[in-house]
């Protein structure tokens, strides 16, 4: 399989977390439509998904520049606790614990190599001094303006929606009334990178491209169609892995999975419940919403049983019979990892 990382700048506020099983959804949506953007076809592929999958997508991560060097921000490996040999009274342990726990960014090079590090450990407010290191001054000075619980890389919005009354052509009370969605958005100007391991005799970077922009320009999870989830596609690039070395023990996962079982010991992994629904034509059928599915969430470390694992560069298994509407539907429980 061939690795390429697609760098992409947001454009509009998102209603939708840029997560990889839900980026492959939309991907998938795209190739059924245009039947060119999947060599053979997505039929095809997803017959043999379970066994050998056509595309696995990471979820979406900042792009940064550090002292002229680009770097990305991934999240926090699970289970990384702080060195507890230092000798400390219980109030500077309490402190440290809390000044620990907002550090929930780990950064990596553009050999994405993982160092856990306390150096290479980042908060919100650090990322986002990084960030404003790489822009102009007349761009800095707005952004300094902000509050300072805005003053990170991603912050909630809330958006105000409301439901008219065909009849009275007003809003009202009850299924009428005003209501609002919490959104989120990016710092103007930041880009983010989606990595992806592609089967190179299903597509190539420039089916790649097509597809995320067109993504980009019909907008991306909820609410897309009230101008949500937009962006655009800066490069579509082949990007280094690291090969795994004999020293390697933890696979790290750049989204969300379902590793397969009994393949791994231990496990540091967050839950996360998938909730899913169809897209397009499917969304409006007798049944669009998808069973729930229990993942281990990005940033888990997980520790393979059988040094096997690390043949692939990514983890994890297809997730079927989860639609009542298309029996062929599954979701991606695959994820690409960084061995560490």
């Amino acid at each position: 399989m061939k690795i390429y990382g697609i760098t992409i700048k947001p454009t509009s506020s998102f209603g939708t977390p840029l997560k990889g099983d839900t980026i492959f959804g939309h991907f998938c949506w795209q190739t059924a439509e245009d039947q060119t953007l999947l060599n053979h076809g997505l039929d095809y592929w997803i017959e043999q998904y379970g066994e050998t999958p056509f595309a696995v997508f990471s979820s979406a991560w900042p792009v940064l520049q550090q002292a002229e060097e680009l770097m990305y921000a991934i999240a926090r490996p699970a289970g990384l606790e702080p060195d507890t040999k230092e000798k400390l009274s219980r109030r500077d342990k309490i402190l440290r614990n809390k000044a620990d726990k907002k550090r929930k960014w780990l950064l990596v090079d553009t050999s994405m190599q993982v160092k856990l590090t306390e150096e290479h450990l980042k908060s919100d407010a650090n990322l986002f001094e990084i960030f404003l290191q790489s822009r102009k001054p007349a761009d800095v000075k707005p952004l300094r303006l902000l509050g300072k619980d805005q003053q990170k890389i991603c912050t909630p919005v809330t958006q105000a929606h409301n439901s008219i009354n065909r009849l009275t052509m007003t809003t009202g009370s009850g299924e009428f009334a005003p209501f609002s969605h919490d959104n989120f958005q990016y710092l103007p100007g930041l880009s983010l990178i989606i990595f992806v391991a592609v089967n190179e005799q299903a597509l190539n970077a420039d089916q790649l491209q097509i597809a995320f922009e067109r993504i980009g320009n019909w907008g991306y999870g909820r609410d897309a169609s009230a101008g949500l989830g937009r962006f655009t596609v800066e490069s579509v690039r082949e990007q280094p892995w690291p090969t795994t070395d004999s020293s390697a023990t933890a696979c790290y996962t750049l989204g969300p999975s379902v590793p397969q079982k009994d393949s791994f010991d231990p496990c540091y992994a967050t839950p996360f419940t998938r909730f899913g629904r169809h897209g397009s034509a499917l969304a409006c059928s007798a049944n669009p919403f998808k069973k729930p599915v229990i993942m281990a969430d990005e940033g888990a470390l997980l520790f393979p049983t059988d040094r096997k694992i690390f043949a692939f560069p990514y983890i994890g298994s297809a997730v079927k019979n989860v639609s009542a509407a298309d029996e062929r539907t599954v979701a991606q429980g695959y994820s690409l990892y960084l061995p560490c």
